[in-house]
């Protein structure tokens, strides 16, 4: 399915407050500090394959392995991949719903889940 850029991005801004919504208060705060961007498709850091399968990138330092005296210089991001997610889905629906759980695979990572603990739970 094939929205306009400006489109995608509503969509995962919409659903990106919806997320945070349902989020306890101290843990919404926590991820409200995430920057949330939205990428055409991964650099050219990534190898071609990987560029494909791609759907978001969480880059920071999770939670669990801050410390009290870290002084953290670039802010947590999470990037969505809107021709990823737009080649995944049909309808409106279906990329709202990919969009969502990507923006929680993410997430979960900013929180200090690894694939295998997200695989483990069906959130890989």
């Amino acid at each position: 399915m094939h929205v306009s850029p400006e489109r995608f991005e509503q969509i995962v801004f919409d659903e990106a407050d919806a997320v945070l919504a349902q989020l306890p208060p101290a843990l919404r705060a926590e991820a409200e500090t995430v920057l949330l961007l939205v990428e055409d498709a991964p650099g050219p850091e990534h190898d071609p394959g990987e560029r494909r399968l791609l759907l978001g990138l969480y880059e920071g330092v999770p939670l669990i392995d801050r410390h009290a005296d870290s002084l953290l210089i670039v802010p947590d991001r999470i990037t969505l991949f809107r021709l990823a997610l737009q080649s995944l889905a049909r309808t409106e629906i279906e990329l709202r719903q990919r969009v969502r759980r990507t923006l929680i695979h993410e997430l979960a990572h900013f929180f200090g889940r690894d694939e295998d603990e997200l695989a483990d739970r069906g959130w890989a």
